[in-house]
C-alpha cells in the first residue's frame, strides 16, 4: 500500500510544496466545509512531502497516535518511513462522517520490480481543529 509504505530518498522536482496554515491567535468562527477541505488537503500534501523527503519527525508529528495520550512514541517513528515513493499526487480529499478521506497516487519502489504505480486512500481525523493522519497499528 502506497500510503503505508512510502518515501523517496531525497526530495524531487515532483515534491509537493505546501504552505502550512497560519494562526492569528484570535478566536474565529467555526470553519466551513470548504475551509476544512482546504486545510485537509494542505495537511495531506505536507505529510506526503515529508514522506518523500524521509522527514520522520514531521510525519510523526502529523500522526493521530502521536498526540497526547496516543500509543505512538517517537522512538518507534522510524516505522513510518515505509518503502521509497516518488511522484506523489493528492488526487482528492473529502470529508465523510466527520473524518477526512484522501486519495493519493504515486510510485513505490518495490525490490526488483522497480517503481510501481499505486493509488491508496487514507483516513484523517480532526483533533482540536487540526487534521492528523489516522495512525495504523
Amino acid at each position: 500500500m502506497l500510503a503505508e509504505k512510502a518515501d523517496t530518498p531525497a526530495p524531487s522536482a515532483n515534491q509537493v510544496e505546501v504552505t502550512p496554515p497560519t494562526s492569528s491567535g484570535a478566536s474565529q468562527p467555526a470553519a466551513t466545509s470548504e475551509e476544512l477541505k482546504t486545510a485537509l488537503r494542505q495537511r495531506v500534501e505536507r505529510y506526503w512531502a515529508a514522506r518523500q523527503a524521509r522527514d520522520v519527525r514531521t510525519m510523526y508529528e502529523m500522526e493521530s497516535a502521536a498526540q497526547p495520550g496516543g500509543w505512538l512514541k517517537l522512538e518507534n517513528a522510524m516505522s513510518l518511513q515505509g518503502l521509497p515513493v516518488r511522484k506523489v499526487r493528492v488526487d482528492a480529499v473529502n470529508i465523510e462522517a466527520g473524518q477526512g478521506k484522501a486519495r493519493i497516487s504515486g510510485e513505490v519502489l518495490i525490490g526488483t520490480m522497480g517503481w510501481v504505480p499505486q493509488t491508496l486512500e487514507q483516513t484523517w481525523v480532526l483533533i482540536d481543529g487540526q487534521w492528523y493522519h489516522k495512525s495504523q497499528r
